[in-house]
Order: structure tokens, then C-alpha cells, then sequence
């Protein structure tokens, strides 16, 4: 049964000043998703970028099959050998969608368009066509459950007008987040604007009586909110009114744990103090992007999210670690010896950061256990390596969650009969881990990644 007078899909519960949006109901017009009622144990993902590709001759471990320190301590790979068990490496996923097929030069920003994406971007400064992203796909699966469907961060900014490489539009090359084709989701790379974007009514520091002011105020809101819905409820069917009875035990258990929260004065806010400024080094400031973000996921803020450490094609220099040359520069390495350790070392560098975020993760606990456990973090590049600009035998780093596959392992598939599986089939597995499977991902993914 339906209600015989539609109700708006704008239809909300509000009051005192607020305002909770519906669970989805038959009666309503244009039905959408049902309001969360949330998930046990939340599968998150972090997905982290890095420009340029690598050195992929000190990049793999020496040989497949179990994964420990030793093995990982002999590449670039080394600082992540505290987490040897909680790391997943796969070598031999492909994605063809960053390949020229026929568009020609390019791949820095082809490569940056699909490494969330596996679709192939339309060769355009202004008319922006590719795919939604990997991260998109898990936010909506989790719409309105946090208060951020999903953040993106990073150390370098940049607009998205105007053509950056080889007449692609530099929204191509400046994000690696999409919302649909066309719609790229801009980086915030200011630790500042973060912080207070995420933490900005964050008070963990009130008196008894301002903590006892804001209680009446949220309880008084659920208070308006349950004689808003008695109203509603006249107007609904039978199917319809028993889903908003759940929904109106969700506000109890709400109140429930505001009143509890506030008696036993439990806030979660971030565990330090708003940054006055950006850090001068380049590590430091992308810890302390990485460390925000740790802080938002372990208050459940948002549970997805994106971390851009250069923009597609980066040139630039490594100073802090005395790489005077631009990176994208060196990574044109033609097999000059010299050019390749420095670019190892680059690559060193940049999992050290890596490893920053994964130590933080695995030391903070939700539901007492490490954050990381329930994290799937993605560590790659647009391209395997910079001087051939390959799309093939794309290095895949995963660490903690990993998408529900079993960690403490190299794999690799080239050279056997599952070689060339699509970098898509790991995303898909990711999705499917998180309980929002999908049929098809990007241009060639059809089945999620077993290995």
C-alpha cells in the first residue's frame, strides 16, 4: 500500500532549526536511497597516490609467495616491513583504459584519469569524459551513514582549466576522484581549511552546562522530529508506516547515545590541536594531511577517501631529500644507472609516507580494534614506469583490509594463464568487500579479483 497523497522526496522531519532527512518510503515520490541505519564493522577505503611511476627494478620482492620484513626490507617497499603481514602486493594487473588507444601522447594524465576510474578519458581541454571512481561508487553505498560521503586531500593544487598534457584538460591530471564522467572532486590541500571543514564544530574542551545546553537542544530536535513524523504517518500506507516505526526507534537509539556520550563526556574530535600552518618539509606536511584524515575516519566522519601526494606528471623537485632534479624529469631515466637510484630513492621516500599513515592507522583502535583492519589501503601510480609510461604490470600495494583478500603475500600473474587481469577486477573485489558489489567496473572490469 502507498500513500494516496504523494509526499515530496524533499519531504524532511525537521525541528527547532534542523532537520533529518527521510528513510526511503513506497509513498514517496522518485524514491531514493533509505536513510543509513548503519553497518556492523564499516569496510573503509584510503586510497593513496603517487606521480611518475617507479623504479620497478627495486620495487618487487625477489620472488612470490609469502611476504615478511626480509623480503620487503630489499626493495622501495622496505618501510612498510613492520606491516609485512598486514600487506598485500600484486604484480600483473593492467589497465588498458589509461593506454593512447589511438589518442597519442598523454599518459601522465590518461594515467591520473583512470587510476580510480579504469575508463578511458575522452582528449579534451574542456569536455570531460571518463568514469566514476572506484571511491564514488563506495560513497554512495554509504550516502548518508557519515557526515562526508567522502574527502579528498592532497600537496598539490592546481585548477582544472586549460590542457596540461598533450591536449588533455588538467582536471584529467590534478584528481583522481570522480563523481560521474564529467564531474572531477576537487583536492583540499590546505591542513587548515581541513581541519575545520572536518573538526570545525568539534568543542571537546565545554563546561558541564555547555555540554547540558547542546543536549537539550539535539534531544529537543528528535523531540520535534517524532511529532513531525506522527503527522507524516497519517498520510502513509501500511508497508510504509512500519518502515518510519523503525526509523523512529533509530532517533531513540540516537538519543539514547547522545545522552550517554554527553554524561560520560565522550567526544570524538581529533587528538590534537588545528594547525596554525602548513609544515615546511614536504613529509611533514603530508603527514599532517594524512593525520586529519586517520582522525575523521576513526570518528567516522567519513569512511572513504582519497589522498593525491603530487598532481599527474609532477615535476616537482625532492629537495628535503637532496633531489634537486624534477621528478617527472628523472623519471625519463633512458636506463641511466645514476637517474634510477635516485629515483628509488624517491620511491623510498614516498612509501615512508605510506608507512606514516599505516603505523597511524594500525595505533588507532575503533570498536577495539585497529582502524586499519577495517581500512583498505590502495598505494599506486598512473603509470608503472616513467620512461616506457606503461598501463601493464601496474604496481598494486595494499595494506590491512585489502579488499577481504589475504595479506602477508606477493602475487604475482604475469607469465601464468591469470595474467592480465584488469586493474578493475581489484577494484570490484574492494566494492564486493564492502558489500557494494557491482556487475561491471570501468571499461574491462567483469569479475572480481580472486588471487
Amino acid at each position: 500500500m502507498i500513500s494516496r497523497r504523494p509526499v515530496s522526496r524533499r519531504t524532511f522531519l525537521r525541528g527547532a532549526g534542523a532537520a533529518l532527512a527521510l528513510p526511503w518510503l513506497e509513498g514517496l515520490v522518485a524514491p531514493g536511497r533509505a536513510l543509513a541505519q548503519g553497518v556492523d564493522a564499516p569496510k573503509r577505503l584510503f586510497a593513496f597516490y603517487v606521480p611518475n611511476g617507479f623504479n620497478m627494478s627495486r620495487f618487487w620482492p625477489a620472488q612470490a609467495g609469502a611476504l615478511d620484513a626480509a623480503a620487503l626490507n630489499a626493495t622501495s617497499l622496505a618501510a612498510l616491513a613492520p606491516w609485512a603481514q598486514k600487506t598485500l602486493v600484486i604484480n600483473g594487473l593492467d589497465n588498458h583504459a589509461g593506454a593512447a588507444q589511438g589518442d597519442g601522447p598523454g599518459d601522465h594524465a590518461r594515467g591520473t584519469a583512470t587510476f580510480l576510474t579504469c575508463a578511458h578519458p575522452f582528449k579534451h581541454a574542456s569536455d570531460l569524459r571518463v568514469g566514476t571512481s572506484v571511491d564514488q561508487v563506495l560513497a554512495r553505498h554509504y550516502d548518508g551513514q557519515t557526515q562526508f560521503a567522502s574527502v579528498e586531500i592532497g600537496c598539490e593544487g592546481g585548477g582544472g582549466g586549460g590542457a596540461c598534457d598533450s591536449g588533455y584538460s588538467c582536471a584529467y591530471s590534478r584528481n583522481i576522484s570522480w563523481r560521474d564522467e564529467s564531474t572531477p572532486l576537487p583536492k583540499e590541500t590546505n591542513p587548515r581549511l581541513l581541519f575545520d571543514r572536518l573538526f570545525g564544530v568539534v568543542d571537546p574542551n565545554a563546561t558541564p552546562e555547555a555540554r547540558a545546553r547542546r543536549l537539550r537542544r539535539r534531544t529537543s530536535v528528535l523531540d520535534f522530529v517524532r511529532e513531525d513524523a506522527q503527522r507524516l504517518n497519517r498520510r502513509l500506507g501500511v508497508a510504509d508506516r512500519r518502515r518510519m516505526d523503525s526509523y523512529l526507534t533509530g532517533i531513540g537509539e540516537i538519543e539514547t547515545r547522545l545522552v550517554a556520550a554527553e554524561q560520560e563526556n565522550q567526544f570524538c574530535g581529533p587528538r590534537f590541536e588545528r594547525p596554525d600552518a602548513r609544515p615546511e618539509s614536504r613529509s611533514g606536511y603530508a603527514q599532517l594531511m594524512l593525520d586529519i584524515m586517520v582522525e575523521a575516519m576513526r570518528c567516522d566522519i567519513t569512511r572513504v577517501s582519497t589522498f593525491m601526494f603530487g598532481n599527474g606528471g609532477s615535476n616537482r623537485a625532492h629537495t628535503e631529500i637532496g633531489v634537486n632534479n624534477g621528478h617527472h624529469e628523472l623519471s625519463h631515466h633512458q636506463g641511466d644507472q645514476n637517474r634510477l637510484n635516485t629515483l628509488a630513492d624517491i620511491d623510498a621516500w614516498e612509501v615512508g609516507i605510506l608507512a606514516h599513515l599505516v603505523r597511524r592507522l594500525n595505533e588507532t583502535e575503533v570498536d577495539g580494534a585497529p582502524l586499519l583492519d577495517s581500512t583498505t589501503v590502495f598505494f599506486g601510480s598512473e603509470i608503472e614506469d616513467g620512461n616506457s609510461h606503461a598501463h601493464y604490470d601496474m604496481p598494486a600495494v595494499l595494506v590491512g583490509r585489502a579488499g577481504g583478500l589475504e595479506t602477508g603475500r606477493y602475487v604475482n600473474l604475469r607469465g601464468n594463464e591469470r595474467n592480465n587481469q584488469p586493474l578493475a577486477n581489484l577494484y570490484m573485489r574492494i566494492l564486493q568487500d564492502a558489500g557494494a558489489g557491482v556487475d561491471r567496473f570501468g571499461d574491462d572490469g567483469v569479475l572480481a579479483l580472486d588471487v
